[in-house]
């Protein structure tokens, strides 16, 4: 946003950066909008969104209105805290005809300041929501820094004031910790290297390889002491630096590290950078540019309220992006931006009356890229930024006052990489131009007037606007020539030397990185390597490989590639360092099951249990036989020889660490002839049968009965189709009734078993002369110890 050109805009902007002063200001009213329908998809309300972390304090000043000129006078007077101010009106489509100014007292030094001027805002958004009955006319919001007193002075000229003015002033609220505003810890939730950049939230710490929030870029000139905790200056321009634990290195446990953290597109200066390029001869390609969008602090990082956001609508496409400024002051901290960001959306929700943040993306400085109107940074999101153009278009707005600030070498790289991601993804080149058409009437194009334009143009080649101020708006030039010197197509391999598991990679120590990129290696400076946001090493230009040894824990590494022209992009991934081997929990143990017995085969399961302190991959088994056993594994089935048999097992975990262990369980067949009879039992011959007999009978009340020393137990038994019931008893207790009657004869069937404690135990079996087939046929009992 910035000043009419209409209004004196050289003078106007002279006066606000002074800090006092008197510029006459001549608002000429504007049109309603006719607008052009253009296809969007509506996103409603969200009625779940959740309370912001930090959360803003709106409080208005009522201002009498005279019709027909007049001036209005607001004395000093003593306020609740607040940060920003501007004044707003009832009819948006109408303008003061006069000045305003407004005069401040600091928290810090309670003094006052200057008068310093407030101008109509020039930004704002088009169809449906430029109709919402709630909108409101405004000024440019101002941002003061912590202030808790205010004056203001109208002076009412021609046409007079409009109706309902109100003073509107602002508090973003207080970071957690103490830390100042905009300035707390920050975390990532992806590598930017997969279509998307790296989100930053300022509340947790970063890593890359997660899916909601990072850091700022790290670097070595981070020299901060404890590890993810953001640091302020007292300069003007002061930038939080990313923290970060120094990498140590021994023999035996290097690259000590914690979590992970990709770097962000943003310098370790405490200051904002004062040099620009120079202006490179824009290339004549029209080749897209598939370049990474940058990192960014997303509305989590700032503390968007979500619960003021009105219905959102997304476009198809950005054939063009608008560079604008704030125009709100240049004296501020880059520690503050966040707060700048939510008192914006606070003033353009709460104040304009629109459906969010008017700017797509916010950027502080220092290079520090603010993710804006809710939707996605990298979706086609409708703002309300340049009037007439809002659909299908993203808008990039830098805090400050490029009228009267240089422009600088970090806004201009991050601009630029935004314009190649955004412009790219939809096959754009940006350094082409593209031929428009206003969806509706502003200051400077009638609804449907042609326009053609730079696809990277300032808010000035749109509207009736000095926006984004002389200084940026010259270097825009030089901005299209960097949106093609990107790095393109970086891509991280797979890691070797362990495996993965969840989307980690794990490793006992050494872990092998390879990468692909498509930009020639002429045009790359070098590539970088961090840990945990720390700068691990600089491979050359020409490499594509590199070998890390890494201390035990959970790393975020990220690898950087660096163009020539300072431009850069980065992938992530996370790895562990494990020297752990798992730990067997319950040890093993040999259970009986029910299936086919025989001489030479029991059914058995092994049982197992282990865990492990990073990922746990399962076991493998070697005796008695070889298998492979998922993480999940909790048993095997397998079938043994009666007598002794030894199993031994080793558990793994992903990194490849084991510990192996066996045992050794036997397995006895007790046949029915060593069972203790009670009543009359009949021997029945058949080669299918243990040892080629079994006992039979038929009467209720036939019983037989086994005494062993073991710690589980299966009866055998013949099932025909004129088998009956037969109860089972453990230790003198009747613990079942099982129906032995089957379709088809079968023999040695254990259709009953049992896992005991260690000892000597009793099992009975009783038949119950079922009704029309009483048989019970016993082939015995198997039991192991």
């Amino acid at each position: 946003m910035n000043r009419r050109l209409a209004i004196g805009v050289g003078a106007a902007a002279a006066v606000l950066a002074a800090g006092g002063g008197v510029a006459v200001l001549a608002w000429p009213d504007s049109a309603d909008p006719t607008v052009v329908a253009e296809t969007v998809t509506v996103l409603p309300p969200d009625p779940a969104a959740e309370q912001p972390e930090i959360k803003t304090d709106l409080n208005t000043v009522e201002i009498a209105a005279s019709s027909g000129g007049g001036d209005v006078d607001v004395p000093e007077r003593e306020t609740k805290r607040f940060s920003l101010l501007g004044i707003t009106w009832s009819d948006p489509v109408a303008a003061p005809d006069g000045t305003i100014e407004v005069r401040t007292r600091s928290v810090k030094t309670g003094e006052w300041t200057g008068w310093q001027s407030l101008e109509r805002s020039d930004i704002g958004p088009d169809g449906a929501e430029a109709a919402d009955t709630a909108r409101r006319g405004g000024t440019e919001p101002l941002w003061v820094g912590a202030s808790d007193g205010v004056a203001a002075r109208i002076a009412g000229a021609g046409s007079g004031l409009p109706k309902g003015l109100r003073l509107d002033l602002i508090d973003p609220g207080t970071e957690t910790g103490g830390q100042g505003a905009g300035s707390a810890e920050e975390s990532s939730t992806g590598t930017g290297g997969q279509g998307g950049g790296v989100a930053v939230t300022e509340s947790a710490s970063p890593d890359p390889s997660a899916s909601t929030a990072v850091s700022e870029a790290p670097t070595e000139e981070a020299t901060t002491t404890a590890p993810t905790t953001a640091t302020t200056t007292t300069a003007p321009a002061a930038t939080a630096a990313t923290t970060t634990p120094a990498v140590t290195t021994t023999t035996t446990a290097p690259a000590t590290t914690t979590v992970p953290a990709p770097a962000k597109t943003t310098t370790a200066a405490t200051t904002a950078p004062t040099t620009a390029p120079t202006t490179s001869p824009v290339p004549t390609s029209t080749v897209p540019v598939k370049a990474q969008f940058p990192a960014y602090v997303n509305r989590k990082g700032w503390s968007a309220d979500e619960t003021i956001v009105k219905s959102i609508s997304i476009g198809t496409e950005v054939k063009a992006l608008w560079v604008h400024h704030t125009a709100t002051t240049n004296d501020y901290a880059c520690s503050e931006s966040a707060a700048i960001v939510r008192s914006i959306q606070t003033y353009h929700v709460k104040s304009n009356g629109w459906s969010d943040i008017g700017y797509n993306y916010l950027l502080d400085k220092c290079g520090k890229l603010f993710e804006g109107r809710k939707g996605g940074v990298e979706t086609p999101v409708v703002g309300a930024h340049t009037q007439g153009f809002n659909t299908n278009y993203a808008a990039i707005s830098v805090i400050g006052n490029f009228e009267t600030a240089a422009s600088n070498s970090t806004i201009e790289k991050v601009i630029g990489q935004v314009a190649a991601a955004r412009l790219g993804k939809y096959n754009y080149n940006p350094t082409s131009s593209v031929t428009v058409t206003a969806g509706s009437a502003n200051g400077k194009y009638a609804a449907g007037a042609k326009v053609t334009i730079q696809r990277v143009s300032g808010h000035r080649d749109a509207d009736a606007t000095a926006c984004p101020g002389k200084n940026l708006y010259a270097r825009l030039p030089a901005i299209r020539a960097l949106s093609v010197e990107q790095i393109t197509g970086l891509a991280l391999k797979a890691p070797t030397g362990g495996a993965a598991s969840g989307g980690v990679y794990y490793v006992k120590k050494n872990v092998g990185l390879s990468w692909s990129v498509t930009t020639p290696t002429a045009k790359i400076a070098r590539f970088e390597i961090y840990v945990d946001s720390k700068r691990f090493s600089m491979p050359a230009a020409s490499a594509r490989s590199a070998t890390l040894s890494l201390a035990a824990g959970k790393h975020s590494i990220v690898v950087r590639a660096v163009h020539v022209s300072g431009s850069h992009a980065q992938v992530g991934t996370t790895v562990f360092g494990d020297v752990t081997a798992p730990a067997w929990t319950a040890g093993m143990a040999v259970n009986l099951r029910t299936g086919t017995y025989s001489a030479t085969s029991a059914p058995v399961t092994l049982t197992l249990s282990a865990k492990d302190n990073a990922a746990f991959a399962g076991f493998t088994v070697t005796k008695p036989r070889s298998a492979a056993l998922g993480a999940s594994a909790k048993s095997w089935s397998t079938t043994v020889k009666p007598g002794t048999t030894v199993y031994t097992v080793t558990a793994r975990d992903v990194a490849g660490n084991a510990r192996g262990a066996q045992i050794s369980r036997k397995v006895s067949l007790l046949a029915e002839t060593s069972a203790k009879k009670t009543g009359t039992w009949t021997t029945v011959k058949n080669s299918a049968h243990l040892k080629g007999k079994a006992l039979s009978a038929s009467a209720k009340g036939r019983k037989l009965t086994w005494t062993f020393t073991g710690r589980t137990a299966a009866l055998l038994f013949t099932k025909t189709a004129k088998s009956g019931k037969v109860a089972i008893y453990v230790d003198g207790k009747k613990v079942s009734t099982v129906d032995l009657k089957s379709s088809k004869n079968a023999y040695r069937q254990a259709v009953w078993t049992r896992n005991l404690s260690s000892g000597k135990h009793k099992i009975m079996i009783e038949v119950l002369g079922t009704s029309g087939r009483p048989a019970v046929i016993s082939d015995g009992l198997v039991y192991g110890n």
